[in-house]
């Protein structure tokens, strides 16, 4: 008989980002996934957000909620949106918040300074019972390759977070594309002790956020060592929108492979 893992099984809201959130939802649930995680765009950039969410949640549980990463008018400027987030995730029990680090690229300099001033966040954040988690980011595509954002090594990270009371989200096709080893990157993340998420998905060459099987990552390995070493946060599946198809039955048919996929992974059946 297979051992469940002892992590939730969540689908990203943003990878279906075309239809409306209350449909995601609906769709996750159907295809069966634990709950959602949710990322904060246009569907929640209007003044009645809460009322939305508070719709989707009596569908579906969010076990993790991710700051915007575009520009979003009710949401400010990255500090102002984190802080929000935060808020948001407290008043609606999500446990962990996800957010990127600041982009010297993308000229993010306001936000830089404040997080490099930061001594402890989860203070900082007056977070409570929500944990503030940080995000491993890519390099750059194309010929020329760049480390857009600040700690991009995830071993600086690790330190940074360690020491500013930071938790941890890992990503899958982020850290495939500086070609580290995957498996050896999550039991670096894991041994903290304050690794909250994870974000699956498939990388190949220049291409990131495929479905898995589509590209090289051994994610079926992966999902047996987290589930062989404990991990108990959440599994995300997340995807490129267009990786997804747009008819209805292929889709649900395509979510079901994916939340059986990244749960019977995690048990302890082998590859057949």
């Amino acid at each position: 008989m297979t051992a469940l893992p002892s992590y939730k099984v969540l689908f990203s809201t943003g990878s279906l980002s075309r239809l409306s959130l209350k449909e995601i939802f609906v769709l996750a649930k159907e295809t069966g996934f634990d709950g959602c995680d949710l990322v904060i765009q246009k569907h929640l950039d209007h003044s009645a957000y809460r009322e939305t969410l508070q719709e989707c949640v009596a569908i579906l549980p969010v076990y993790a909620l991710h700051v915007p990463f575009e520009k979003l008018k009710v949401w400010g400027k990255p500090v102002e949106a984190l802080i929000r987030s935060v808020a948001l995730a407290k008043e609606f029990d999500i446990p962990v918040v996800n957010f990127h680090p600041p982009s010297w690229f993308y000229l993010e300099i306001t936000f830089l300074k404040w997080f490099r001033k930061v001594k402890d966040f989860q203070k900082e954040l007056q977070c409570e019972k929500v944990c503030v988690a940080l995000e491993n980011m890519p390099l750059t595509e194309g010929e020329i390759k760049r480390g857009p954002y600040l700690l991009n090594n995830f071993n600086d990270m690790i330190k940074f977070g360690m020491k500013r009371n930071l938790y941890f989200t890992f990503d899958t096709t982020h850290v495939a594309t500086f070609e580290h080893e995957v498996i050896d990157a999550f039991l670096a993340y894991h041994k903290t002790g304050r690794l909250k998420h994870v974000h699956v998905s498939d990388h190949a060459s220049e291409r990131s956020h495929l479905f898995p099987g589509a590209g090289n990552l051994p994610l079926a390995a992966l999902l047996r060592t987290m589930h062989a070493a404990g991990y108990d946060g959440a599994v995300s599946l997340e995807v490129a929108p267009d990786e997804l198809p747009s008819m209805r039955g292929h889709l649900e048919a395509v979510l079901r492979e994916a939340s059986s996929f990244l749960r019977g992974h995690g048990g302890s059946e082998q590859d057949g």
